[in-house]
């Protein structure tokens, strides 16, 4: 499972009820949308919100062709002026140039899913590569189809609820429909852990540290 938020991408092979590795890695989706920020600034001179990056990524065609037609990305252009405010200014990126912008930046994602999988044992990772991948949270568009380009595992996407999706329930529920898939689970949409299960589980993702089983409970 690739789960991608706001601020990082976790990476988990799970087999049964377990999850048998994991890690992640800093960058997320702010990654994607800084590359994009940092590219405008050097090669347009133009100062521009993440939210305007983000949003540029998302309608540009980048990995898949978008049912959007993608606009202007609005900013303030850069002088060497100090005097005066700055201008308004915009630019339209083609997908060929988001593309080469943003995927160097997505590459962290495919070397940490081969990095997981050499932690796994080899019996499940055969098992994992013939699954695929599965995708929850924010991914750019078309992104199932590059991860497949890259990695050859066969991937699709969960559509994740457009709010919350920083939070670590978000990367549990993601879980737990891998898990409802392989039967006989339960349906875990009528199964509420509690707070013990969710840190057992984010520690196996590597997303909490272990406890210190010495340590005295407060």
């Amino acid at each position: 499972m690739v789960h991608q938020d706001g601020l990082r991408t976790s990476v988990a092979v799970v087999a049964g009820r377990e999850a048998i590795a994991g890690d992640l890695a800093t960058g997320g989706t702010r990654g994607l949308a800084q590359a994009v920020v940092e590219h405008l600034r050097a090669e347009h001179r133009l100062d521009a919100s993440l939210e305007q990056a983000w949003a540029a990524v998302v309608h540009g065609s980048v990995f898949a062709p978008s049912s959007t037609v993608p606009g202007p990305v609005y900013g303030s252009m850069i002088t060497e002026d100090r005097v005066f405010p700055p201008q308004p200014g915009k630019v339209t990126l083609s997908p060929a140039e988001l593309r080469a912008v943003v995927a160097p930046a997505y590459q962290p994602v495919m070397g940490l899913v081969e990095q997981v999988l050499r932690e796994a044992p080899p019996e499940t990772v055969r098992q994992a590569a013939a699954d695929g991948l599965l995708l929850t949270g924010p991914h750019v568009p078309g992104a199932e189809d590059h991860l497949t380009d890259l990695t050859g595992l066969p991937a699709r996407r969960v559509v994740e609820p457009k709010a919350g999706l920083h939070r670590p329930q978000v990367l549990l529920d993601g879980v737990a429909r891998v898990l409802a898939e392989k039967p006989p689970a339960p349906v875990i949409a009528e199964h509420r852990t509690d707070l013990a299960e969710k840190l057992q589980l984010l520690e196996k993702l590597g997303l909490r540290p272990p406890r210190d089983l010495n340590a005295d409970d407060r």
